[in-house]
């Protein structure tokens, strides 16, 4: 349960270093660099370094890997896991060697060319739905066009509308032919006397009929007596000539495919350089020097003094504790058992700097329950295997690599604890079952309510630790002392009635009492006192939250047997019976796997953060973020 010690560190060096220093800095990424309190230390601040350049090749790049992850083609996006390209910190800068530009400047245009393609495709196609209604119209669209009497036109109307339109079109000489016709709209083709055009297209317009007219594109493919079906062909004709060059293009973008891992490496470089750029603004200036300061692990120190040797006289250096006032980062310091459990922590916030860390304390606790609400070892086999094979064939690093470690070792706790209260795949082994939860339910019920109160009691002891750290002694003796006197005692009393057990309640009641409500006034401060022993009744509640273990064990257990059951059934069908019981064990064990690792996963986390860490924790920690390489794509080794 530690918190790394973190000392302030200020460096003063000649600024012609200052790309070389910062590079260098970044490189060795143990400094978590602060902006500088310019006007304390009577600095200015240069204007912020230009990065438009950067920023804009970084948006090409960006967009330019996304384009060629979709144009890699299916063999090698089928070659299982990508390991991300390692990219060397000291060689770094060879990747910039290339014309990178002249890449992207390719890339983005076989993007417009195929983008081009797509969008006259989306064109034709409107066209082609525009038309299809007319598919029957038998009069050339070259031909269709007014003469010296009549009028011709096409359009739409409602066809609720079509008996109504119907006779009203006899009373105007209005003739018409219908092109298409469904449930909700007719399409026609008109023609009207245009002496009788005005009072017509007034009566069209309250038949909610709406002129059609065919584009000019249209009726330029319309060529000597072409008719719609004519033009639908040539449509798409062109279509499928257009959908071919995309797919001879696909080719071209295979080809261009090759530049992903160059290009995500030019990538990584431009990123960090941005980064090393923008810490710029951090720094404070004058004409021939620049300041830095920020936060180090004490144990680094050494590290960055090696470091800075190499530049003699021209950088000087600081080191000191944090000042009363100052509130340093946070590093979770934990041995190699312990490292991956702080996923937990962390996932809740950091604990502040003087407080405890609470990653050891709850690393037992999670253990069990996790192994307790999946409590099937043949599932623990399988997440333990899949995470072996995973961290030894891709050797994933940071956070990735911490989080299947956790549950690696998670499904060690998962196959010993599924062994003894579970089974395998819905299978018990009778002779190593230590407690069967379905045949004894109460049992499995008081384990999970004991594990509760000591885990409860444990947060207790954490808080009466950590008041102790801050010399509040009265209310951690007497006030979290009298709690965890109370609490064992009122249940050896309640259980065994020892009088020595009700005695010791007392004694730790009357701490609480007495001590519990920081008043001056002796009567405030009883009756305050005598109020806070209300607080058993979360206790209560805090233990009765851990009955969840039972559930999610007992759910657990009765799925693997349904699974069973099925497969039993399943196998009695005629000659496919073994491959529909097959898929149904493998499939029915897959989801409870899943549904009982992701539900004893979260519920274990909730324990921890809802009953447990809300007896002694504090978060509100920042975390330590050091200026260092950050690969997005790359792996930097």
């Amino acid at each position: 349960m530690a918190i790394a010690p973190i000392e302030k560190v200020e460096i003063l060096a000649h600024s012609g270093i200052k790309t070389e220093f910062l590079t260098s800095l970044q490189e060795q990424g143990l400094i978590h660099i602060e902006e500088t309190d310019l006007d304390e230390l009577s600095l200015n601040r240069k204007r912020e370094e230009e990065i438009s350049d950067l920023e804009h090749d970084l948006y090409r790049l960006n967009h330019a890997i996304d384009l060629l992850s979709g144009w890699e083609s299916k063999k090698r996006k089928q070659k299982g896991f990508k390991t991300k390209p390692r990219l060397d910190i000291s060689s770094r800068y060879q990747a910039l060697i290339g014309d990178y530009r002249e890449k992207l400047d390719n890339i983005e245009k076989h993007e417009s060319f195929l983008n081009d393609l797509n969008s006259e495709i989306k064109f034709l196609e409107r066209e082609i739905i525009f038309l299809q209604p007319f598919l029957d119209f038998e009069v050339p669209l070259n031909d269709l066009k007014d003469t010296e009497w009549t009028k011709l036109a096409i359009g739409v109307f409602p066809t609720p509308k079509y008996e109504e339109f119907k006779q009203n079109a006899e009373e105007n000489l209005l003739y018409f032919n219908i092109t298409n016709q469904d449930k909700r709209q007719t399409y026609l083709f008109i023609i009207y006397h245009k002496t009788e055009a005005i009072q017509i297209e007034h009566w069209l317009k309250e038949m909610d009929f709406n002129f059609l007219y065919f584009t000019e594109p249209i009726l330029e493919r319309a060529k000597d007596q072409n008719r719609v079906r004519d033009v639908l062909e040539s449509l798409e004709k062109e279509i499928n000539e257009k959908k071919n060059k995309i797919i001879s293009l696909s080719e071209k973008g295979e080809e261009f495919a090759q530049y992903k891992n160059e290009l995500m490496c030019v990538y990584d470089v431009l990123f960090n350089d941005r980064k090393k750029l923008s810490s710029s603004s951090h720094l404070g200036e004058t004409q021939n020097t620049f300041f830095l300061e920020g936060w180090i692990k004490a144990s680094d120190k050494s590290k960055l003094v090696k470091k800075l040797a190499s530049y003699d006289d021209l950088v000087e250096y600081y080191f000191r504790p944090p000042l009363p006032d100052e509130i340093p980062p946070v590093i979770l310091e934990n041995k190699k058992l312990w490292k991956p459990f702080e996923i937990i922590t962390k996932l809740y916030g950091l604990p502040q700097q003087g407080s405890i860390d609470p990653t050891v304390a709850l690393a037992p606790f999670f253990f069990i329950f996790v192994g307790l609400t999946v409590s099937e070892a043949g599932y623990g086999m399988l997440i333990g295997l899949l995470c072996l094979f995973f961290l030894r064939s891709q050797k994933p690093r940071g956070g990735l690599k911490l989080f299947l470690t956790l549950l690696m070792i998670l499904s060690v706790a998962i196959v010993i604890l599924g062994t003894l209260v579970g089974g395998w795949f819905g299978f018990p082994i009778r002779s190593l079952l230590l407690l069967d939860p379905l045949q004894d339910p109460v049992s499995f019920l008081i384990l999970s309510l004991a594990l509760g109160f000591i885990q409860v009691w444990f947060g207790t002891l954490l808080k009466m630790i950590s008041e102790i750290k801050k010399r509040e002694y009265l209310k951690a003796f007497f006030v979290e002392g009298g709690w965890l006197i109370l609490l064992p005692s009122l249940v050896l009393y309640g259980v065994a009635k020892i009088p020595a057990a009700g005695i010791l309640a007392l004694v730790g009641a009357a701490g609480i009492v007495f001590f519990g409500a920081p008043s001056r006034n002796p009567l405030a401060r009883f009756f305050g006192g005598l109020y806070s022993l209300y607080d058993i009744s979360r206790y209560l509640a805090d233990v009765l939250s851990y009955s969840r273990l039972l559930a999610l064990g007992l759910a657990t257990s009765v799925i693997a047997m349904v699974v069973n059951t099925l497969c039993q059934t399943a196998i009695k069908i005629p000659w496919v019976g073994w491959l529909f019981a097959a898929l149904v064990f493998v499939g029915g064990h897959l989801f409870n796997l899943g549904i009982s690792l992701l539900g004893g996963f979260v519920h274990s986390m909730r324990l921890q953060f809802v009953e447990f860490f809300s007896k002694f924790f504090t978060s509100g920690g920042q975390p330590f973020e050091p200026f260092e390489l950050e690969g997005k794509y790359t792996e930097i080794v």
